[in-house]
């Protein structure tokens, strides 16, 4: 069973990713964080397998929480945005430079029940990405800071 927690301020993205999730059998959402600072103590408090993270929330934004779980508790990050379609490559860098292992883009209809293969694409990264050790995580984090 692959355990995640959803991090994002929208109510109805929260709502979208669970309903997502939820309906792979494999897949547990063990939990909710609203805004950066909740999805880090989270984190540590719960242990997931797996975080959904959006990037724009209030308190603490989802790149500055990605760092901070990365250095508290390395646990593979999934970067769900709707700012990936402005500035597709500003994003993606700086996840992936704050510890993120993949970026996808919200759909524009995000909710609209029409997204099969966006929906398709994001269960089979998170399947992929779940099985990597939090070890295996820190490590690659030390290689590339050097």
């Amino acid at each position: 069973m692959i355990k995640i927690l959803i991090v994002d301020d929208s109510p109805t993205a929260r709502a979208v990713l669970s309903h997502l999730l939820e309906q792979d059998p494999e897949i547990q959402v063990m939990g909710f964080a609203t805004d950066g600072r909740q999805a880090v103590e989270m984190a540590v408090r719960l242990k997931p397998d797996l975080i959904t993270m959006d990037v724009e929330m209030p308190d603490m934004n989802g790149l500055e929480a990605t760092r901070l779980i990365m250095a508290k508790r390395p646990t593979p990050i999934v970067i769900v945005t709707g700012h990936a379609h402005t500035s597709k490559l500003d994003v993606a860098f700086e996840a992936m430079k704050a510890g993120a292992m993949e970026v996808i883009p919200k759909p524009i209809d995000f909710g609209a029940g029409e997204n099969d293969t966006w929906e398709e694409d994001l269960l089979a990264k998170i399947k992929t990405l779940a099985g990597i050790q939090p070890q295996t995580i820190a490590d690659l984090g030390l290689r590339n800071a050097e």
